[in-house]
């Protein structure tokens, strides 16, 4: 996990100015800093250091990268020591070699004169842009874009079952840059990658050999993800989390138990050897400290909490000693785990799903295209722009930003995810939810241990009496809860 910061200004700005706008990003490099500053162009990196050698940041470069990601087969590209190595010599001689690379990124470039940058398709690794006449942001994170425009908050709706954040943000002029797409000083202009050319269907018509496949991607994917520091999994005995438990070994585990609100963690020990029991981290959390978790993730943040999830994750990462966070973001949308999608009326005229019912209309045509307007297919991917690269990934990223770990998410990795777009939707959503899934995590545990999903869990509506709000109730636990977290934000940093 590392932060950018990039700046590109008519009029001069203190070098003081930049620096402390930077200092909002030092947790996400707690290792050390570096930027360049010439002709009106700030450009800053902080360092979060993990894969390879750290040879790169001694040399002196005639052009600057700054870099925010992991790319875990850079070394089938060339005799490069890290993966920013691969990263610079793309970015300066094709970046279209990012394709054939997987794993999260985003990065910006600038020779003093032009700036580039980019993030990854799959929307992991975002960065937020802030332009007008006379300058150009371009940053990891909202809070030090704050500090040179002071952008007002807008009136930003909430559709979807979570609070989606594609491309506006609650921001006036502040919007996240198009997954997949590079741009030069400010202007979008051309396609690297994007997750539509990963769906070439149909895939496989055998679900045991869809199977076969997925073990051998998934076993390759979480050994190459494996990294040499100590890490750690959010676990919640669910079938994702687990998977990647059985895969990866000597992960410290952090639960969190909302009291009284999930009953998967309250037997979470008999998922775990005696081994895995002593590495459990059970936080128990009530609703006045799930208040008070809240308050600090929109503080930090500068966004709205999008999912009471986040609040979880927020607690998780706060107490997380490793460097490097697993979890389980992605599974549900790519391979079919939520119940609703059982009893769905599937329809070309929209998506149907409540994560993504109130989409863009353009978004969900192109869903259609890609899989030839099967409405089943669409929904799914129209699920995944929205609820995870619209909210979990890039809330994930924010998160654990903020604690200076970085979170990898092995269900977004592009072997995994082209896998899954390619699946026919019977090997998604049948019977059993899941099915390839839940087959990998039999081969360890009983179906006994199969429990009804339940989603994430926390003291969403619970926490009121504790938060500076007061809201008329409306009787709806769901519709409470957008009220909350609409009010929380809107009320702070105000």
């Amino acid at each position: 996990m590392c932060g950018i910061l990039l700046v590109k200004s008519r009029d001069h700005i203190s070098v003081e100015k930049h620096l402390a706008a930077f200092a909002k990003l030092q947790s996400r490099g707690p290792d050390f800093a570096r930027y360049q500053y010439r002709n009106n162009i700030f450009i800053g990196q902080a360092v979060l250091h993990i894969t390879g050698t750290a040879d790169y940041y001694h040399i002196q470069h005639q052009n600057f990268l700054a870099y925010n990601g992991e790319i875990y087969n850079y070394q089938e590209f060339g005799p490069f020591k890290n993966d920013i190595e691969f990263v610079h010599h793309a970015v300066e001689n094709d970046p279209e070699l990012l394709t054939q690379s997987w794993g999260p990124w985003a990065w910006a470039w600038s020779n003093g004169h032009t700036v580039l940058y980019a993030s990854d398709p799959q929307g992991e690794r975002c960065l937020y842009q802030y332009q007008d006449d006379s300058i150009l942001i371009v940053c990891s994170e909202i809070a030090p874009i704050l500090e040179y425009v002071g952008a007002a908050k807008t009136d930003f709706p909430y559709l979807n079952k979570l609070w989606t954040i594609t491309d506006a943000t609650p921001y006036a002029g502040i919007v996240k840059i198009a997954a997949g797409q590079l741009y030069q000083d400010g202007h979008n202009v051309k396609n690297i990658d994007n997750i539509w050319s990963w769906i070439t269907p149909p895939g496989h018509t055998n679900i045991d050999e869809a199977y076969e496949e997925f073990q051998s991607v998934w076993k390759e994917v979480t050994a190459s993800m494996t990294p040499a520091c100590p890490a750690a999994l959010t676990y919640s005995g669910g079938l994702d989390s687990s998977i990647i438990l059985s895969h990866i070994d000597n992960l410290e585990l952090y639960t969190v138990n909302n009291t009284g609100k999930d009953p998967i963690v309250d037997c979470i020990q008999e998922f775990l050897t005696a081994d895995e029991q002593t590495r459990l981290h059970e936080l128990v959390v009530d609703p006045k400290e799930w208040a008070r978790d809240f308050e600090q993730l929109i503080d930090r943040t500068c966004l709205p909490a999008q999912s009471w999830s986040h609040v979880g994750q927020w607690i998780v990462n706060k107490t997380c000693q490793q460097r490097v966070l697993f979890s389980g973001i992605g599974a549900d949308e790519l391979f079919g785990g939520y119940d609703v999608y059982q009893t769905l009326e599937y329809t070309v005229a929209g998506s149907a799903s409540p994560y993504s019912k109130y989409g863009s209309s353009s978004t969900w045509q192109r869903c259609l295209d890609a899989y030839n307007n099967d409405p089943r297919q669409a929904t799914l991917l129209m699920d995944y722009l929205y609820q995870v690269a619209g909210c979990d990934a890039s809330g994930a990223d924010v998160i654990s930003g903020a604690w200076g770990i970085e979170p990898r998410n092995p269900f977004l990795a592009k072997p995994i995810m082209k896998l899954a777009l390619n699946l026919p939707f019977e090997f998604k959503v049948n019977t059993v939810s899941k099915p390839l899934i839940r087959r990998m995590f039999l081969e360890r545990w009983s179906e006994s241990l199969i429990f009804p999903k339940k989603g994430f869990t926390g003291h969403a509506n619970d926490s009121l009496p504790y938060l500076p709000i007061t809201i008329a109730s409306t009787g709806n636990r769901h519709a409470d809860w957008k009220l909350i977290s609409q009010q929380m934000f809107y009320d702070r940093n105000s």
